[in-house]
């Protein structure tokens, strides 16, 4: 499965890293996920099916922009 870290500058609560942690595992293909509030980072393994750039416009459309490490 594809791997991808991104930086989401808006991570700055736990409330937050709790709503990106959600869209994730809400997403399709998405196989596991963890969010690093204190690196304002996100780890997702997805399979072929959904693109990074896919999985950043569904956090961008929930308010937190995120671009691929």
């Amino acid at each position: 499965m594809p791997e991808t870290t991104f930086h989401i500058p808006a991570l700055r609560t736990q409330a937050d890293a709790d709503a990106v942690m959600f869209e994730l595992q809400d997403l399709p293909c998405v196989g596991q996920a963890d969010v690093d509030l204190g690196a304002q980072t996100a780890w997702v393994s997805h399979t072929g099916m959904i693109s990074p750039d896919d999985i950043a416009a569904a956090l961008a459309e929930a308010g937190y922009e995120a671009s691929v490490v």
